[in-house]
């Protein structure tokens, strides 16, 4: 089944692509609740034992009305923990007033029935969270916190009983590859959207500690194989390239690289992010360049992220820039800059995985055309 917030996401895009597609706005957001977190996962990319202030309800309240005021239509809320902030039922209930769709990432262990009656009279889009393991030990060899695989599932009886909007999602690890499959069909029986996530990034501080419980190219492709919605995801690609229906890029990827930009995405350009000590940023991930919004107004740090992402041009020798996986690839400039400090470093694994799944929709399209 399709991941929700990711096609959320994309349908607001697409939205955002076909009415604005000229015009700069933040009409995308993230925003980071808190620093602070109840688990300890040993695959997340903000870096342990940070602990910063935390915007303040006030701020957060003046920089959303900002934000609304230049164009926000939809946004997502994260963590750490979100649920962890004292005033979040306050902080949700601002955003949903203010007429801003609003997606929640959360791991869900804190959350309560006062939460859901809350959802129940201001919807939420989706509740997307994270089932790490298939039973305690497995949950918790990721979470790191005894306890929290009950906490999970009693929220996840919660929500599906008072059938609140939310979505599971499996980061495939070393740790927990034996559950991947085990997940995929609870989800399956449950009837909620399943996602697995198939690589692992740095932390937010440009540690690569987490990229080493990461799959190799082979065991990812393996699951875009063996999983029935991913295998004919791509044999729908391979069909589609081969009538004609979809170009070999997104037109937004296309024009971008085209021009040299060595960001294709939305980052800066109609999405930004907001940190909980209220620095400003592209995207999750850019977190090398940002603005400090308790020294500097929006509309300043906006113009200094445009500078930094948009106009930003690749060298001649950039390699994806000419590479003809790139249809199949989930590259990350962003992750490529945290990774190496260097933007245009290339990661292997992206590199071998769009290799093996390009092999796959050229095989499937020659079994068509010998049809």
């Amino acid at each position: 089944m399709a991941d929700v917030y990711c096609m959320h996401s994309q349908l607001m895009n697409d939205f955002i692509d076909e009415n604005f597609d000229d015009i700069r706005a933040p009409f995308t957001a993230g925003f980071e609740l808190t620093c602070k977190c109840n688990l300890n996962c040993v695959h997340c990319y903000a870096k342990p034992g940070r602990a910063h202030k935390d915007m303040t309800t006030d701020e957060f309240k003046n920089i959303f009305d900002i934000l609304v005021e230049r164009g926000l239509l939809d946004c997502y809320f994260t963590g750490r923990e979100i649920f962890a902030r004292s005033d979040f039922e306050e902080l949700y209930v601002h955003a949903k007033k203010k007429g801003v769709l609003i997606s929640l990432l959360s791991n869900i262990t804190l959350l309560s029935q006062k939460h859901v009656d809350l959802f129940k009279e201001y919807p939420v889009e989706v509740i997307s969270t994270s089932m790490y393991g298939y039973n305690q030990e497995s949950y918790e060899k990721v979470t790191g916190v005894k306890g929290s695989f009950k906490q999970f599932m009693d929220a996840l009886e919660l929500l599906q009983k008072n059938e609140i909007n939310y979505e599971l999602k499996f980061v495939a690890m070393e740790q927990n590859i034996g559950d991947l499959y085990k997940v995929r069909e609870f989800g399956n029986k449950l009837g909620v959207p399943m996602v697995v996530i198939l690589d692992v990034h740095p932390m937010s501080d440009g540690s690569t500690e987490p990229v080493s419980l990461r799959l190799t190219p082979e065991e990812a492709f393996d699951f875009d194989i063996k999983d029935k919605g991913r295998n004919q995801f791509w044999k729908d690609v391979a069909k589609e390239l081969l009538t004609g229906e979809i170009q070999t890029l997104p037109q937004r990827t296309k024009e971008r690289f085209s021009k040299g930009h060595l960001y294709p995405c939305s980052i800066a350009n109609q999405h930004v992010f907001i940190t909980s000590d209220l620095k400003m940023q592209g995207c999750v991930r850019a977190s090398y360049r940002k603005f400090d919004l308790r020294r500097g107004s929006f509309d300043e740090g906006w113009q200094y992220l445009q500078n930094e992402f948009i106009e930003k041009k690749s060298s001649d020798d950039y390699k994806c820039n000419k590479c003809e996986n790139i249809r199949f690839c989930e590259h990350c400039v962003a992750n490529f800059m945290l990774a190496y400090g260097d933007e245009e470093h290339v990661d292997p694994f992206f590199c071998k995985v769009a290799e093996l799944r390009r092999g796959f929709v050229e095989a499937e399209i020659k079994r068509l055309l010998a049809e």
